[in-house]
């Protein structure tokens, strides 16, 4: 039984709310642009980082500006913002993020949570840095599409049909992770699902897709009989990298730090980095980072979901791999 609570405005009236002006749609084309050529170039090192989920404007602001100020000094890294407006849990329980609420003890308020994101976003592009959200739920995508130039799919969702139909008509840079169950080949299958077209009802009409082209695989490891395991290593890289060519899909392969691999503790995304900056075929990771270390419900600057490395650990993590990607680099020429 469905019952309705509050109506809800069109997204085109969100996006009158908070208006993405013509010069920062300009920049947000161009960060578009440069994320996707580096997709295939891959002369930088992609590292998309950020809260488990957003929550506080004010924390996020200050997180954002500390990120850009480190991004600064890491040329050889395309830095983009993670802003998840809306986060899934596996029991369905916790904090469900900024698209609804700032703690999540507060009345949910979905009208004002999309104002709330698309005002964090816009700040964030005004700062210069490329926007990252998940497509969580489809019907909010039209919200933020104009502001995203990062889509990802979570392991809950990248085995459902219309997340990957949604992902094969999008024209920016997709991450597609793999399920929780850590599975490779089923991640070689969503991916080969977003990189072909479609045809799908969506929005009371039958459209159609060519496929994103854009899309990547994202390893986050998985879960077997309740324990937590990775699936970065050097041979588990080398079998995805060949599987992705023998589909004929784009073999560019980012890894999750967090989650399942780093058994959710966060401290040891900074182990998992140093990791994969020495493996050549990595070619972007994923960090979640706040302002301060842990979980807590109430605290300024601190995930309400997963546990998330504080900005100074963050910063440590970001020159380490600006360094080893640039003698990385170097070591091909």
């Amino acid at each position: 039984m469905f019952y309705k609570q509050k109506k809800l405005q069109s997204c085109r009236a969100y996006r009158r709310i908070a208006p993405l002006s013509g010069d920062l749609r300009r920049k947000k084309l161009a960060l578009d642009k440069l994320l996707a050529n580096n997709l295939t170039s891959r002369k930088r090192f992609t590292v998309v980082c950020g809260p488990c989920s957003a929550d506080d404007p004010d924390a996020v602001e200050e997180y954002l500006v500390k990120l850009n100020s480190v991004a600064q000094r890491c040329p050889d890294l395309a830095v983009v913002a993670r802003i998840y407006s809306a986060k899934p849990h596996s029991n369905g329980r916790g904090y469900k993020g900024a698209a609804f609420n700032v703690r999540a003890s507060d009345p949910i308020d979905i009208d004002a949570g999309i104002v709330r994101c698309r005002k964090m976003m816009l700040r964030c592009l005004q700062l210069g840095l490329p926007v990252a959200d998940e497509l969580l739920y489809p019907e909010l995508f039209e919200c933020f599409g104009d502001l995203v130039s990062y889509w990802f799919v979570g392991a809950r969702s990248s085995q459902d049909s219309l997340h990957r139909d949604l992902l094969s008509g999008l024209a920016v840079c997709c991450g597609v992770k793999n399920a929780t169950d850590g599975d490779l080949q089923g991640a070689v299958n969503s991916l080969y699902a977003v990189s072909n077209g479609s045809v799908f009802p969506y929005n009371s009409w039958q459209v159609s897709t060519r496929g994103n082209k854009r899309a990547h695989i994202v390893l986050r490891g998985g879960i077997s009989d309740g324990k937590f395991f990775a699936n970065f290593s050097s041979d588990d890289v080398a079998q995805v990298k060949k599987m992705l060519r023998n589909s004929n899909l784009n073999d560019f392969v980012m890894v999750d730090l967090n989650h399942a691999n780093s058994g959710k503790v966060a401290r040891n995304q900074m182990q998992n980095a140093q990791a994969a900056i020495l493996n050549p075929d990595i070619d972007g990771v994923m960090i979640e980072s706040y302002l301060y270390g842990g979980v807590s419900a109430d605290e300024y600057g601190v995930s309400q979901t997963d546990d998330c490395l504080g900005f100074d650990e963050t910063a440590q993590v970001l020159l380490e791999l600006q360094r080893a990607f640039s003698a990385r680099s170097r070591t091909k020429e």
